[in-house]
């Protein structure tokens, strides 16, 4: 006897069995096709190391869902020993440490920004933005009106904005 199918009896197992098994297979692995597939190939090169299949090939069913049903156990308890694998969608969700390089960084720069600003826009924004008062604080403090305040505000920001842009 032989020790393996030859390819007209594999042919004629795979004929008879192989769109029942793929069907099985797509059910027991979630529609995985990739999977089914694999677990497809590896079922008939089990079944071709058989050769006694060759004997009676319609009565091989049951025979191949068995080892097709071993094969996706293995393949689910092999998935559940090692970790979770992951894809390049998740970095996004991966929390980032600060760098403290691009904050000091970022702290100059601004700084340099500021201190470019006419001495009546950066005091407007050091008392707005630095000391967190609101308008009308800072026209009671500096003696100006609300207007003032609000328009060297504006016009500060849009200096920064344009200098910070071009660095």
């Amino acid at each position: 006897m032989e020790s393996m199918l030859d390819s007209r009896q594999l042919a004629e197992l795979y004929r008879l069995h192989g769109r029942f098994l793929h069907r099985y297979l797509m059910g027991q692995t979630f529609g995985d096709t990739h999977l089914a597939e694999d677990i497809m190939q590896e079922t008939f090169l089990r079944a071709w190391r058989k050769p006694e299949l060759g004997l009676r090939p319609s009565e091989c069913r049951p025979w191949l869902v068995t080892v097709a049903r071993n094969l996706v156990v293995d393949r689910l308890r092999s998935r559940r020993c090692r970790p979770q694998e992951a894809s390049d969608a998740a970095l996004p969700l991966i929390p980032v440490q600060h760098c403290q390089e691009e904050r000091v960084i970022m702290s100059l720069t601004v700084s340099e920004a500021v201190a470019k600003l006419t001495p009546n826009r950066r005091e407007v924004v050091v008392h707005m933005y630095f000391h967190g008062r609101s308008p009308d604080e800072i026209a009671s403090v500096l003696g100006i009106p609300v207007g003032t305040v609000k328009s060297r505000a504006h016009a500060a920001l849009t200096a920064l904005r344009s200098q910070l842009v071009a660095a």
